[in-house]
């Protein structure tokens, strides 16, 4: 023998010794099995033959002649593994093959025969109908296998056809052909992450007994049914501390095997029908943050073809079973399902009396389930004896509990900083935070229950909300640590609490309030109390802790005491809780009531009659006696009144103060005179309080052109009856352009107009005819300019009413008169009379068709540059804008209406303006506005003017449309760029999962298979539309093969069912170089297309050329015969005929045509069809599907 030969004999032989250890007692009805083997030119061949039964009745039933094997090959002995026991002859083996084999053994299963074997032979096994075919190929060998014999080849393709002609006649035969199958039980894998623990739900559709054992990095659970169990997912994209999972069905039984990562400790218990296990670190120190993308996969590593591939053989599969018997022999303790008669099988689900009546036992166990998977090192049992009642959601906050004699500690680990509210009224403990999230409770055992009752969840809009009710009343202490909130409750305060400061305080317009000075302020949620059925305000607040530390009762209203943020309970259906600068004010529309006995807590005191003004008229102006002071001019008399100002006893600088304020005011000396009174403040804290001095310091404000400070100190509640301050109210309102306010505060001045002098008057009648005409009053508009009096300046006054009066006209379709009015005004040598007057006219022309759009737009252009600053701007601004974007100019008319609201952000048109931009912007993306442009000038106004995008889902919408259009311009990047930040920052639930699926398939377009993953996987939801998971999953497919991960691919598809599926896994074979399943899987695609006399389409006639050429490359003749004889005929009548000519014939007899054709074939991008046969699925969202994050 040669010396080569002979080491490899040697080296083989104690391998096989080695491989042969394992006997297991042999089963009954063994197969009778004839093995034949024969040496070759230059190949060795094994021939298995079982009894030729036939071919089954029903062709949906698998040809069961010949049963499932494995091959593999270590340290050069070649196993062959079957799935039943065979009865075979395996002396003559060695005298056929004296080349090729050394020594023969079959194992004592009678299921798995082992040849050493004398070279490093590659191995080709391949199934002939009931016969299996193993060749052993010399190191050397190159090109493809050896071909089946011709007898075999012909004898296969008659059972095809017989095959074929079954089916047929089973498809007429219709749904009455099909058996019914067993009611088997159904059975769902939920996954669960979160920085603690991951938790795997077992959804059964009926009771299960279950067994579960933790060792050596595994968890096996058993159940007492068997089901179909999809653990691709598991297998693929294993979530944290688990590594993957395998199941199997023996014995009536589904056992579960998951692999874990060192380190962890397990729990399980039931939750209705679902078994559920917690996978957890054993110290919480290592609990890791969930990713917020999923990590990038590592380089692809292709799979190989299915000739080189070494698969694990049955008896290895079996070692979990083999490891537990001989645990058995040496007196371990195997896990095992209980013992029980059939009847029993089916446990009873406890009630509520009998879970209430042992709660220490159900802790207890759960306890020591914790621990002892933690710290065993041996198989321990752990199995769960009654269900866990609380309802749990897979994305919930685990709420922690620990406990000691006198207090128990709750822990919310929030991931970002959250504010949080935390009281106790009539003994129930309220814990509110500032965000929307589920709690999972799990961790709130029967001890935690029995000390503070049962949790309850309370709704609250914007926020999560836990009430619990302790049988006794309970001190609570909060404390926050980095984002979590620890509450601590029980018989002692742990930590201190910053107590809130209340003071007395009053508003702008004089009502009493109380200022609570709470720091960083969250939200303030109302909520109807379910016990006592009332109203409590709760305020979150930020920590460090900071709480109420004594009730206070009010008359209006009740503070509790808190041990973080503020609650009060309402006593007032007009109380009001807002946020100030200084903390939270609580207040009501006529002021609350508070009492002298409160004043030791309270600053400040109540108002009183006005000493500034007069008493019955405090807001009565007296500019004609307020100007008339000692001295000849305005220079002395001003002197006057700084001389008794400096020289002004302390006690009477503030009236001193007072009197040059009205000084100045006489002479419209605005600025001045609101200095003068902010210093008679300084000097006596009372005037606030003075309706009187609030009247003065509104009519400096609006001569300041403040009129919204104006109207904060005109609205002083002891000014409302007041007719003179209603004049300057009116005033400051119109200021405002609110129109509706002006006239009714001028309609309440009733007879003050006429107690001012002609200037005032005028100033009056006029801003009170501006109203009415704003507000369609048109009957005061003519009673108010007729009343304007003659002795009032008649150069500013006269045209000021002209103008109002042909805006009149206007209004009462005189447009002739109008014109004739604007007409004069156009000489007028008031500058704001002269830009209001162009505006108008240049309006009322265009509106009569006197004026084009374009002399319109010129001449709004002009007027733009010629007046600024006041409401007559803004007009102009608004409709340059609106006739821009009217003319197509979208982007010039967007920018000058831009201009305008930035210019004047406060007033109620700017408002307007502002809400037309957002429709107008929002109807280019939605309603089609921007279907006709150039793609890049749109998504050019989009970037210039995106903060205009609405929020919600019409804002969602506006972006997935504009994502299609960059699509279609190829701007995959700015594409994916966009989808990417809703599915980071604006979207939740179904609707995030949903256009991750379409950012997926961009990211597939543009050759970012890692990408398209990290968007599926960073998406992952519990519960999905069953359409939608299954899209999901095609992508995830697909990112996989691209990423050259054909086996997790496969597998992955493994568990799905439905349109597309066969396809993807087709075209994973195909670009796996895997033939023999790609042709079929070609073939199966194409299905009885061959019986429609239709022309095949292009897709059809490249599904044919690949499934030729799989066959091909497989050395399957059978298989090309068929295509011949199925599409031969559509085929040469196509434009395809040359190449399926090519591909079908033998290849030693086309091989460099053949070879240039598959490599062209090959070459032919498959993600085209994949991404059309997606697109679509995801332009319309789906009902439910969530709602944005604004």
């Amino acid at each position: 023998m040669h010396p080569v030969f002979l080491s490899f004999f040697q080296r083989s032989l104690v391998a096989l010794a080695l491989l042969s250890g394992s006997q297991i007692a042999p089963a009954s009805a063994a197969d009778d099995v004839r093995l034949s083997g024969a040496e070759k030119n230059g190949f060795g061949r094994l021939v298995f033959s079982w009894p030729d039964t036939g071919l089954p009745e029903d062709p949906t039933v698998p040809d069961a002649r010949l049963p499932g094997y494995e091959t593999l090959v270590s340290a050069g002995v070649l196993v062959v593994a079957f799935e039943r026991p065979l009865e075979i002859d395996i002396d003559d083996l060695l005298r056929r093959m004296p080349r090729y084999l050394a020594l023969v053994r079959m194992d004592g299963d009678d299921r798995t025969l082992r040849m050493a074997m004398k070279a490093d032979f590659k191995i080709h096994a391949r199934k002939a109908g009931h016969e299996l075919y193993i060749d052993l190929l010399a190191p050397g060998w190159a090109g493809d296998p050896p071909p089946l014999p011709a007898d075999v080849v012909a004898r296969i393709a008659e059972e095809e056809r017989e095959l074929q002609a079954r089916a047929a006649q089973f498809a007429e035969l219709g749904p009455q052909a099909l058996e019914i199958v067993e009611d088997l039980p159904r059975v769902a894998l939920r996954v669960g992450e979160q920085p603690s623990f991951t938790r795997l739900a077992f959804d059964w559709d009926r009771p299960v007994l279950y067994s579960t054992a933790f060792r050596d990095n595994r968890i096996t659970i058993t159940f007492d049914q068997i089901a179909d169990l999809p653990l691709a997912a598991l297998r693929v994209d294993p979530p944290a501390y688990v590594k993957s999972a395998r199941a199997e069905k023996s014995g009536g039984r589904l056992t579960v095997f998951v692999e874990t990562e060192p380190g962890v400790k397990v729990r399980d218990f039931r939750e209705d029908l679902s078994v559920v296990l917690d996978v957890a670190p054993a110290r919480p120190e290592d609990a890791r943050p969930i990713a917020s993308t999923a990590p990038t996969p590592l380089l692809p590593v292709p799979s190989r073809a299915p000739t080189e591939r070494i698969e694990e053989p049955e008896s290895q599969r079996a070692a979990a079973a083999q490891e537990a018997a001989a645990a058995e022999t040496a007196g371990e303790e195997a896990p095992a399902l209980a013992s029980a008669p059939p009847e029993q099988m089916v446990p009873s689900i406890p009630t509520a009396e009998q879970t209430a009546a042992e709660p220490t036992i159900v802790a207890e166990a759960e306890d020591s389930l914790l621990e002892d998977s933690s710290k065993s090192d041996g198989a321990e049992a752990l199995t769960s004896t009654y269900p866990n009642p609380t309802e749990i959601d897979q994305a919930a906050l685990p709420v922690t509990s620990d406990l000691t004699e006198r207090s128990i500690r709750l822990t919310f680990p929030w991931v970002e900083p959250t504010k949080a509210a935390i009281f106790q009224r009539d003994n129930r403990v309220w814990m509110v935070f500032d965000r929307e999230t589920d709690f999972n409770l799990s961790d709130l055992g029967p001890v935690v229950r029995e000390r503070l009752g049962d949790p309850e969840i309370v709704e609250l809009d914007g926020a999560s909300a836990l009430r619990f009710a302790p049988p006794e009343r309970v001190l609570i202490t909060a404390g926050e640590r980095d984002n979590r909130w620890i509450v601590t409750l029980g018989d002692m305060i742990v930590e201190p609490t910053r107590p809130v400061g209340i003071t007395r305080a009053w508003s702008a317009t004089g009502e009493p309030q109380v200022l609570f000075d709470v720091e960083s302020v969250g939200s303030i949620h109302w909520v109807r109390d379910p016990v006592v059925y009332d109203t409590i305000a709760i305020v979150t607040a930020k920590g460090p802790p900071q709480g109420l530390l004594a009730p206070r009762n009010f008359v209006e209203f009740e503070a509790l005491s808190t041990a973080q943020g503020l609650a009060f309970v309402s006593r007032a259906d007009d109380l009001y809780v807002s946020e100030t600068p200084r903390g939270v004010t609580v207040s009501r529309g006529s002021g609350l009531t508070l009492s002298a006995a409160d004043g030791p807590d309270y600053s400040g005191s109540a108002p009183t009659a006005s000493r500034v003004g007069d008493p019955s008229a405090p807001g009565r102006m007296d500019f004609e006696r307020w100007r008339y002071s000692p001295g000849r001019n305005f220079i002395e008399r001003k002197q006057f009144h700084q001389r008794t100002v400096a020289l002004a006893e302390e006690d009477d600088v503030a009236e001193a103060r007072i009197k040059y304020a009205k000084f100045l005011l006489s002479y419209r000396l605005g600025t001045e005179a609101y200095t003068m009174l902010q210093g008679a403040v300084l000097a006596s804290e009372t005037l606030e309080n003075d309706p009187g001095f609030r009247a003065l310091r509104g009519v400096a404000q609006i001569m300041m052109a403040r009129p919204e400070e104006a109207i904060a100190d005109l609205a002083f509640p002891a000014l409302d009856g007041d007719p003179h301050s209603s004049l300057w109210r009116g005033v400051a309102y119109a200021e405002l352009t609110q129109w509706a306010d002006a006239r009714l505060a001028f309609e309440q001045a009733e007879k003050a107009f006429e107690i001012y002098g002609p200037d005032l008057q005028a100033l009056f009648r006029m801003k009170a005819a501006e109203a009415s005409l704003a507000t369609g009053d048109l009957g005061s508009v003519e009673f108010n300019l007729d009343r304007i009096p003659a002795g009032a300046d008649n150069g500013r006054w006269v045209e000021q009413a002209a103008l109002t009066r042909a805006r009149l006209f206007e209004a009462f379709g005189r447009a002739d008169e109008a014109l004739e009015i604007y007409d004069q005004l156009l000489t007028s040598d008031q500058r704001a009379i002269l830009a209001r007057a162009r505006f108008a006219h240049a309006n009322l022309r265009h509106e009569l068709g006197a004026m084009s759009d374009e002399e319109l737009t010129n001449e709004l252009h002009a007027l733009r540059l010629v007046w600024r600053g006041d409401d007559l701007e803004l007009a102009v601004l608004e409709r340059l804008g609106s006739l821009l974007i009217a003319k197509g100019e979208v982007a010039e008319g967007l920018e000058i209406w831009r201009m305008a609201v930035g210019t004047f952000p406060e007033t109620e048109r700017a408002r307007r303006v502002a809400s037309a931009m957002t429709e107008t912007f929002t109807d280019l993306y939605l309603d089609g506005g921007a279907d006709d442009m150039d793609p890049v000038d749109a998504l050019s106004i989009y970037y210039e003017f995106r903060e205009l995008t609405p929020i919600g889902r019409r804002g969602d919408a506006l972006i997935r449309n504009l994502a299609d259009r960059m699509v279609e311009v190829d701007l995959l990047d700015k594409a994916a760029t966009l989808l990417r930040h809703q599915v980071d920052n604006r979207l939740r639930g179904t609707a995030q999962a949903q256009v991750a699926a379409k950012l997926a398939l961009i990211e597939l377009m543009n050759r970012q298979p890692n990408a398209a993953l990290r968007a599926i996987r960073s998406t992952k939801q519990v519960r999905l539309p069953k359409d939608l998971t299954h899209k999901r999953r095609l992508l995830e497919a697909r990112a996989l093969t691209d990423l050259g991960l054909y086996d997790h691919a496969l597998d992955l598809l493994s568990e799905t069912e439905g349109e597309g599926v066969a396809d993807l896994v087709a075209n994973i074979h195909w670009e796996s170089q895997q033939w023999a399943v790609a042709a079929t899987n070609f073939e199966t695609a194409l299905g009885e297309r061959w019986r429609d006399p239709l022309p095949l389409t292009e897709d059809e006639r490249f599904q044919v050329l690949r499934a030729a050429i799989s066959f091909s490359l497989d050395d399957n003749a059978i298989g090309l015969e068929r295509m011949r004889a199925k599409f031969g005929d559509f085929m040469s009548a196509s434009p395809d005929a040359a190449a399926f000519a090519v591909v079908t014939d033998p290849i030693q007899t086309n091989g460099v045509a053949f070879r240039d054709l598959a490599r062209s074939v090959a070459s032919i991008d498959t993600l085209d069809s994949f991404v059309q046969s997606m697109e679509g699925s995801f332009s319309e969202p789906l009902d439910g599907a969530g709602a944005a994050i604004n």
